[in-house]
C-alpha cells in the first residue's frame, strides 16, 4: 500500500499527475479515448493501492456531463431523427435481447455465484450504473454488490470497447470538423455551447430524467445542430477535461473496502462481464449485417456500457454517432424506467436460488 499525505490538495495534485502520465501512455499506444482511460486507471490506482478517498466535486461532474452532451450534439448530422425512426424496430429488438441477456446473467450469478437474486439482476442491468445503485439502495437491496457489479462492468466495457474499436476497422463517418473540437475562440458558437453546458447544472436536478445533466444539453444541442440553426463549438482542452472527469468518476468508485467485502464475487462478476460483452459482439454482428454498418458502429451500439462513454468512444473512432446514440438512448430509458418493474415480475415467476446473508454465514 502507498502512503498518501493527509492534505487533500496534495492528493489531488498527485492524482492529476498520475492521470497525465497514464493519459500520455495511452496516447503513445494510440488507444482511443486516451483521456477517459487515463482518468479511470488513475482513479482505480489511487483508491485501491493508495487508499485515496477523493471524489469529483458534484458540479464538476455535472458540467462534464453537459460538455459531453454538447460535444455529442456537434457530431450529429441533419436527418438524424429520420435515421433513428427508420431503425427503431431493430433498435427495439436489440434492446429487448440485451435486457434478456442481462437478466440471464443475473440469474446465472444467483444460481452459481451465490448472489442474491435482486442484487444480481440490478447489478447486471446495463446503461445507467448510478441509477441502478440508487434504486437498489432505496429498495433495501445490497447496494455494495450492485455497485461492484455495475462499476466493474463499466470499467471492463470501457477498456474492452476502446481496444476492440482499435482492432476493428475505423468507421466510415468523417471526423468532427476541426472548428468544432479545436476552437479556442469561436464567438457566438462557443458562447452558445457554454450556455448549453451550464444548463446541465439545472437539468441534473430533474429526478425523473436519467442522466439529465447530459441528455438535456445534448437534446437542445441536437435540435440546434440537426436543424441547422447554429454551429456549436467545444474546445479541445475542454473535451480532454471532460473525458478525464468522466473517467475519474468511474475509477474513484473502486475503493479497497468495497472490493475486500465482496472479493469472493470478483471471478463470477468478471466472467459475467466477458459473457455480456461477447453477447454484445454477437448482436453487433447481426446489426452490422442487417444495416450494412461498419463493425465499430455496430459494436458500440450494442455494448453494455454507459451512453456517454460509448458515444464519446464512437466519436473518437469515427463511428456513426446517430446509430450508436439511437441504440444506447432507447436502452437507457428502457432500463431505468422499466427495469425495476420487470425485475419484480421475474422474481415472482422465475425460480431463484435462496441465498444466506453474508453476515449470517459461518
Amino acid at each position: 500500500m502507498i502512503a498518501l499525505p493527509d492534505n487533500w490538495a496534495v492528493q489531488w495534485a498527485l492524482l492529476i499527475a498520475l492521470t497525465g502520465l497514464l493519459w500520455g501512455l495511452f496516447v503513445v499506444l494510440r488507444v482511443p479515448a486516451a483521456p477517459l482511460l487515463g482518468g479511470m486507471a488513475a482513479g482505480i490506482v489511487a483508491t485501491t493501492l493508495a487508499g485515496a478517498t477523493l471524489r469529483n466535486p458534484r458540479p464538476v461532474y455535472v458540467l462534464a456531463q453537459g460538455a459531453a452532451g454538447v460535444f455529442i450534439a456537434t457530431s450529429l448530422k441533419p436527418g438524424i431523427y429520420a435515421d433513428m425512426l427508420e431503425h427503431m424496430p431493430l433498435v427495439a429488438a436489440i434492446t429487448v435481447l440485451t435486457l434478456t441477456i442481462s437478466f440471464a446473467m443475473g440469474w446465472a450469478l444467483n444460481r452459481w455465484g451465490g448472489v442474491a437474486a435482486d442484487a444480481a439482476v440490478f447489478g447486471s442491468l446495463p446503461g445507467m450504473s448510478g441509477a441502478m445503485v440508487i434504486i437498489a439502495r432505496e429498495r433495501g437491496i445490497d447496494s455494495r454488490i450492485v455497485a461492484l457489479m455495475q462499476y466493474c462492468r463499466l470499467a471492463f466495457v470501457i477498456v474492452a470497447v476502446t481496444f476492440v474499436s482499435k482492432l476493428l476497422p475505423e468507421g466510415a463517418a468523417p471526423p468532427p470538423l476541426p472548428s468544432v473540437v479545436s476552437a479556442t475562440g469561436g464567438g457566438p458558437s462557443l458562447l452558445l455551447s457554454f450556455a448549453l453546458i451550464a444548463v446541465s447544472l439545472l437539468s441534473a436536478r430533474l429526478k425523473w430524467m436519467p442522466a439529465g445533466g447530459m441528455l438535456v444539453p445534448m437534446v437542445l444541442g441536437a435540435v440546434i445542430e440537426g436543424f441547422g440553426l447554429a454551429r456549436l463549438a467545444v474546445p479541445a482542452l475542454l473535451l480532454d477535461a471532460t473525458f478525464i472527469v468522466i473517467g475519474l468518476e468511474v475509477g474513484l468508485l473502486f475503493t479497497r473496502e468495497m472490493l475486500r467485502q465482496v472479493v469472493r464475487l470478483i471471478p463470477a462478476v468478471l466472467a459475467s462481464n466477458v459473457a455480456m460483452v461477447a453477447c454484445g459482439g454477437l448482436l453487433a454482428a447481426a446489426v452490422s449485417a442487417i444495416l450494412q454498418l461498419d463493425p465499430v458502429t455496430a459494436f458500440l451500439s450494442t455494448a453494455p456500457g454507459s451512453i456517454e462513454t460509448m458515444t464519446l468512444v464512437a466519436i473518437a473512432s469515427h463511428a456513426d454517432v446517430s446509430i450508436v446514440l439511437a441504440f444506447q438512448t432507447v436502452r437507457l430509458f428502457t432500463v431505468v424506467l422499466f427495469g425495476p418493474s420487470i425485475l419484480q415480475f421475474l422474481l415472482r415467476r422465475v425460480r431463484w436460488r435462496e441465498t444466506v446473508p453474508e453476515g449470517e454465514q459461518r
